[in-house]
This record gives C-alpha cells, sequence and structure tokens, in this order.
C-alpha cells in the first residue's frame, strides 16, 4: 500500500484512486469506532460524505484502468467514449489481447460482486442511506430489514455483509486483485 508521501502516487491513477478508496474506508472505520460520542455529534453527514467518496474512489479506479489501457494500449477511443464495451471492441477489433477484460466483464455480469458494488452506488446516489447509517451505528439486530429485503424490488443491501466497513474492505480487496490481473496481463499496464 503506497503512503501519503510516495509521489508514484501521482503517475500511477489507478493506484491513487486505489489509495484514495482506503483512504475513505479508513475515515469510516473512524466514524464507526467514535460511537461514544453519536449523541453529542450527528454522524449522518460525515457518514454519507466517506461512504460516497469511497463509492467513487473504487469504481473511479476501474474507469481510471480503462483509461490506461486506451491509453497505453493505443486504442485511439476518446476518452468521453471509454468503457468497458468501447475498449473491448477495440482489442477485439485490433486482434489485441482479447482477454485482457475476461475478469472485469464477469465481475460486471447482472448479480456479480461488482456489478452489486455499482447498483449500491447507485442507489446511494439517489435516496439518503439512513440503512447504511444504521449498518454502521448500531448493532446487527437493528439491521434485519435490509438482510430481508428482496433483491428483485432493486435493492441490493440483502448482497451486502451486516457490517458495511467489512463488506467494503473485501470489495477494496477484490479491485485490487482485479486490477492487478488485468495489468499482469499486458506488460505496457504495469
Amino acid at each position: 500500500m503506497a503512503s501519503n508521501s510516495d509521489s508514484s502516487l501521482l503517475t500511477d491513477r489507478v493506484e491513487f484512486k486505489l489509495f484514495a478508496a482506503q483512504n475513505h474506508l479508513n475515515k469510516l472505520q473512524e466514524i464507526k469506532i467514535d460511537q461514544r460520542n453519536v449523541d453529542k455529534v450527528d454522524p449522518r453527514v460525515p457518514l454519507e460524505l466517506e461512504i460516497d467518496c469511497f463509492l467513487s474512489q473504487i469504481l473511479g479506479a476501474v474507469d481510471c484502468l480503462l483509461i490506461l489501457i486506451n491509453t497505453r494500449l493505443d486504442l485511439g477511443i476518446s476518452i468521453e467514449k471509454v468503457d468497458l464495451a468501447t475498449i473491448q471492441s477495440a482489442l477485439n477489433a485490433g486482434t489485441k489481447n482479447i482477454g485482457l477484460l475476461t475478469e472485469l466483464r464477469e465481475a460486471l455480469e447482472h448479480n456479480s460482486w461488482l456489478w452489486i458494488l455499482r447498483e449500491f452506488r447507485n442507489q446511494t446516489m439517489q435516496r439518503p442511506s439512513k440503512e447504511v447509517q444504521d449498518f454502521l451505528l448500531e448493532d446487527s439486530a437493528t439491521s434485519t430489514s435490509l438482510k430481508n429485503q428482496n433483491i428483485s424490488t432493486g435493492n441490493y443491501d440483502e448482497y451486502i455483509n451486516k457490517n458495511l466497513v467489512a463488506y467494503f474492505e473485501r470489495s477494496l480487496g477484490r479491485v485490487r486483485e482485479l486490477i492487478d490481473i488485468i495489468r499482469m496481463k499486458d506488460s505496457l499496464l504495469k
């Protein structure tokens, strides 16, 4: 893990985003630990801020990886059009490392772990996440309604562990592993 003083973070945007996600996760952990002051200070705004920032940074790391692939493999896609489909199409057309994004495509399949993380981010963008705050601030008995919600309603909270911080830790590890796997497939991405 890089540190605040690691200048390589400035040259590797993917690593910078992962580093930023880790920092926001650390702040979430601090807020959770500091539950003693819940009566004195309303934690909702700091919680929402850190959750939104974590989700933006962790998913932004994947976006930055796609931009890096476009640039390093000289695919010629304009930056505003860079996404998984256009990158894969360009790789296929140029017969360049066609299997490069296999793991990313699998992770983004409907109801797969990265797809669920994106959906969770989309939900928090549309509504206040009182349920999320309950996960962080109260014991698991108070959050049973979340675990019982049906995925068919578009609410993916049942897929998220009762401890949101632990879920985010696992997600960060999985994104880091996914990025490492993709980067190892082509020396130009290292």
